[in-house]
């Protein structure tokens, strides 16, 4: 099944949304040892990408503009700040514009064999 949108990858936890049953068909199991913490500063994007695995940002402070594009070319952009839960499945590009500091979490799916490593671009 593929997402025919990317307003599901977008969860505002904070304001009680949890991820949705279009989104649950496309995730693969969570790889729990990779979470890890993050801080991008302004001076430093991070470039539209995918990947071959699933990956998932958790927004704990500072506000920062994500853009997320789907297989089939169709991109959006989202505010996002504070407890905001960007969940990309594999092949769906993304990539944030910070507007301050922004700190967080990232986490990725379990990678399965064959699955290419790193940022991957179209």
């Amino acid at each position: 099944m593929a997402l025919t949108t990317t307003d599901v990858c977008v969860i505002r936890l904070s304001k009680g949304e949890r991820i949705s049953a279009e989104l649950t068909e496309v995730l693969d199991e969570i790889n729990i040892a990779s979470i890890h913490f993050f801080a991008v500063p302004p001076e430093r994007p991070t470039e539209l990408h995918y990947h071959d695995f699933d990956e998932y940002w958790l927004f704990t402070e500072g506000t920062t503009t994500v853009t997320l594009r789907l297989p089939d070319g169709t991109k959006k952009e989202y505010e996002i700040g504070p407890y905001d839960l960007i969940a990309t499945p594999k092949g769906v590009e993304h990539g944030h514009i910070p507007n301050e500091t922004v700190k967080g979490f990232e986490f990725v799916s379990k990678i399965k064999p064959g699955a290419r490593q790193g940022h991957l671009q179209r």
